[in-house]
């Protein structure tokens, strides 16, 4: 077969490489007609051409079906990659059609420690709302068609962005109830000499909290060290030990009862958390209603 030349090198033949992949898949042209609800006429015509296209044969017939060439199998290969990587990229791009959609970009410890609890007040503003969630996402811009709202500890100072404080945040020590029931009574600092530590990898001693030298006389036990923060407070609900960590991420777990946290270690400040939109027109008009409810559920006035 010869290799084509002119328009068939210049334009893909899309619809042939669909009928490819459904007949490789299969095994057999009629069940790709039917799958693709085309004639077997049709889908064969297709192959022809994506033949024809590549200068290749890429089938031969095998009883009532079909098996594929050399040259086959590798286009396969690649063709399956590639509409994995095409449907994954439309499932991401399915928001921006919905105008009931909400794309929010935040870090996953405020996503799990205080906005999950609170998605129902949120999703209320209108009956077909769809939030989207887009953790751990560097964002540095707010374009209107990546993300609608942004909460992030790094505030973004742009002429079209408008920044609001959020929520403060802290870092604090907490335990399950069972162990802060056994360590109420400890002062600091023996306290952390009575039960295990729980280090999460970034911050290996609490932010230098375990360099005091107060501590130099006491035995400390390290437990674990934990690359997630969230599997952190998993491990602290677990009675695995003490943990330092994030007031938001933990807020949900101390308000469940899941966790307590030990008052005696005290606390030490973190970034503040802040709420970011596009001063032009967004995207979709409930990006400024979740802007401003967004506000009210922190406690924090609009505007």
């Amino acid at each position: 077969m010869n290799s084509s030349n002119g328009s068939l090198e210049a334009e893909i033949p899309f619809r042939s490489l669909l009928a490819f992949e459904a007949t490789a898949r299969l095994g057999s042209v009629s069940r790709a007609a039917d799958e693709l609800n085309l004639t077997q006429s049709a889908v064969s015509q297709r192959v022809l051409k994506l033949e024809a296209h590549v200068g290749q044969r890429l089938f031969l017939r095998q009883g009532r079906g079909v098996k594929l060439t050399g040259a086959g199998e590798l286009l396969l290969q690649t063709l399956q990659g590639t509409l994995a990587q095409l449907r994954a990229g439309l499932a991401r791009i399915e928001p921006y059609r919905n105008k009931a959609s909400l794309l929010l970009a935040c870090p996953g410890d405020f996503a799990h420690g205080w906005l999950l609890p609170r998605l129902a007040e949120l999703r209320a503003l209108h009956p077909a709302l769809e939030v989207w969630l887009m953790p751990e996402r560097e964002i540095t811009a707010i374009d209107r068609i990546d993300v609608d709202l942004v909460v992030s500890r790094r505030p973004l100072h742009r002429a079209d962005v408008e920044c609001a404080p959020l929520l403060e945040d802290e870092r604090i020590a907490v335990c399950g109830p069972l162990l802060a029931a056994t360590l109420a009574r400890e002062p600091f600092p023996r306290v952390l000499a009575k039960a295990p530590l729980l280090l999460l990898e970034g911050e290996p001693e609490w932010g230098g909290r375990l360099a005091d030298s107060a501590l130099r006389t006491l035995t400390l036990r390290r437990a674990a060290t934990i690359q997630d923060e969230r599997l952190l407070l998993d491990a602290a609900e677990h009675e695995q030990g003490i943990a330092w960590l994030s007031a938001v991420l933990a807020a949900d777990a101390l308000a469940r009862g899941r966790v307590v946290r030990l008052a005696q270690l005290g606390s030490a400040p973190r970034e503040r958390l802040w709420l970011m939109r596009s001063t032009l027109t967004p995207r979709t008009p409930l990006a400024n209603l979740a802007f401003e409810r967004l506000l009210a559920l922190a406690g924090r006035a609009p505007g």
